[in-house]
Parts: C-alpha cells; sequence; structure tokens
C-alpha cells in the first residue's frame, strides 16, 4: 500500500508539474506546443508516450523487485 501510495504522489507531482511549468509557464504555453497537426504525428505521439509509460513501469519494478 506503501509503494502505491508513493507512486500515487509521484504521478500527481509530474502532472502538476507538466501543468504549471517550472519556469512559471501558464497552461496557455502547452496548449501551443501540443498541437498535432497530422494523424501520423498523433500516432507516433501515442506510441511515443506509451513506450515511455512501459519502460518507466519497467524500470520501478525492476527496482523494487528485482
Amino acid at each position: 500500500m506503501r509503494l502505491l501510495k508513493n507512486f500515487v504522489i509521484v504521478v500527481l507531482t509530474l502532472v502538476g508539474e507538466l501543468w504549471a511549468g517550472m519556469f512559471n509557464r501558464g497552461p496557455e504555453f502547452y496548449d501551443k506546443h501540443t498541437e498535432t497537426k497530422t494523424r501520423k504525428g498523433y500516432v507516433w505521439f501515442m506510441f511515443l508516450t506509451f513506450a515511455a509509460t512501459v519502460g518507466i513501469v519497467t524500470w520501478m519494478y525492476k527496482r523494487v523487485y528485482g
């Protein structure tokens, strides 16, 4: 349970950092820089996001249980 709680806190912190920005960037900055103009760009973005998620979860699992 402690591991799950710590994981949730880390995720919420990362989401908050992305939303607020480290240098006082407002959400408008991210809205302009996250547009995907083509279907290929969207698919590529989704693939990279999925790969990063799987990589992070695998790395965390190996650190905790490996």
